[in-house]
């Protein structure tokens, strides 16, 4: 509250703004920052004596402080009230003490656990993958077994990496098998259609021997015709066992290039399944890479977070009592920061922080252009404490 005896227009209750002044009727702007009471009725009697009041008698007293802010690593941190001579200590005793809440640690502890989920899952997906790659490579390749790459390296169970290179020795075996099942079966047809066009074949020639013996028996009879010593029906019959012979040797034939086209599909058969069998495998070996590839990227940032984690459930569950203090003062428009200690004293709109205010994870872009250019003082620097400080929300004077 300013109060001007005898002038009650130009007394009343004034606010310290951002940039540490005060406004009042007809002088102004006053800066009041950093100002003892006394020096502040001084400034506003250098103000109002040579235009306005001859003489002038000002009073000026605090009706109300800034609130203080405590953050950090307190288990309850938030807004308080100033009071005269408060200290650092005192704000922390206001904010329940060092430490932290069962909730910040028990959601820490979740995130970690979380963390740790999925560096598991990533790290046997990982083996996997990499097991898989050796099988698919082997079978690509058809080689007789599989060459493991050397997994000694990996953070996991040596235990559980032999079981899954078993299941794919496993899986390697099966495929192998089935494929060679498959070409043997195909396979097995050729005995018995090569077979088949040899007794074609020799039946052929037998037609073909018996139809040049029925030539010469045609070649008699047409003589004994002539002279007139055969019959017309037999010669007739001569000539149907020819035609009969014609279309045996025609058949046997035909079944015998059926035969051959049979052999031709089959080894087609054959073919198609190794083409079909390599592609399904050169395809498996690609999607495998191209796991193993989101892998490389997804895995190490699954490792930072969760170390980042694990290094703030360590900080918050262990003792803080020499937890650094940071308090943070506005002086005019730039932000004051002083490395404190228990002892330090506050004024009205200081910050104070306690220890990291993120423990473990890096200050967000917006919250470090905020302090960018501030200044860093020693416990040394601090001034007496003022009347009113410029800070949110500002004091008010009366």
């Amino acid at each position: 509250m300013v109060t001007v005896f005898g002038q009650p227009d130009l007394s009343g209750e004034a606010t310290v703004d951002q940039s540490g002044h005060i406004r009042l009727p007809l002088i102004g702007d006053v800066q009041a920052v950093n100002l003892t009471l006394t020096e502040l009725e001084g400034g506003i009697v250098k103000a109002l004596t040579p235009d306005y009041v001859r003489n002038p008698t000002v009073s000026a007293r605090i009706a109300e402080y800034s609130p203080i802010y405590v953050l950090g690593l307190v288990r309850t941190p938030g807004l308080y009230p100033y009071r005269e001579g408060l200290s650092v200590l005192a704000a922390i005793a206001r904010a329940g003490g060092i430490g932290t809440s069962e909730a910040q640690q028990g959601a820490a502890l979740g995130s970690l656990l979380q963390a740790e989920e999925r560096v598991r899952l990533l790290e046997t997906n990982r083996v996997v993958f990499l097991a898989k790659r050796a099988r698919l490579t082997a079978l690509q390749n058809d080689q007789d077994k599989i060459d493991f790459s050397d997994m000694s390296g990996i953070a996991f169970d040596p235990a559980r990496i032999s079981q899954i290179q078993e299941s794919e020795q496993l899986a390697f075996a099966a495929e192998r098998q089935a494929v060679q099942q498959e070409t043997e079966a195909l396979e097995q047809q050729f005995p018995r259609l090569e077979a088949e066009i040899a007794s074609l074949k020799r039946q052929s020639n037998l037609e073909l021997t018996q139809r040049g013996l029925n030539r010469e028996l045609i070649t008699d009879y047409e003589q004994l015709a002539k002279s007139g010593l055969a019959r017309k029906s037999t010669y007739i019959e001569v000539r149907r066992e020819e035609a009969r012979i014609d279309g045996n040797i025609g058949r046997l034939e035909s079944d015998a290039l059926k035969a051959e086209l049979l052999v031709g599909e089959v080894r087609f058969r054959i073919a198609e399944l190794r083409n079909v069998y390599h592609r399904r495998v050169s395809t498996e070996l690609r999607e495998t890479e191209r796991s193993l590839l989101e892998l490389s990227v997804s895995l190490p940032a699954a490792h930072r977070l969760r170390a980042a984690y694990a290094r703030q459930v360590g900080y918050l569950t262990t003792d803080q009592t020499q937890a650094a203090i940071t308090v943070i003062r506005t002086n005019g428009t730039t932000n004051v920061r002083y490395e404190a200690a228990v002892d330090f004293q506050l004024r009205p709109g200081d910050i104070v922080q306690i220890g990291p205010l993120f423990p473990t994870m890096s200050e967000p872009a917006g919250d470090r252009s905020a302090e960018k250019g501030a200044e860093i003082a020693p416990h040394s620097r601090q001034g007496s404490a003022a009347a009113g400080v410029a800070s949110p929300p500002a004091a008010t004077i009366n």
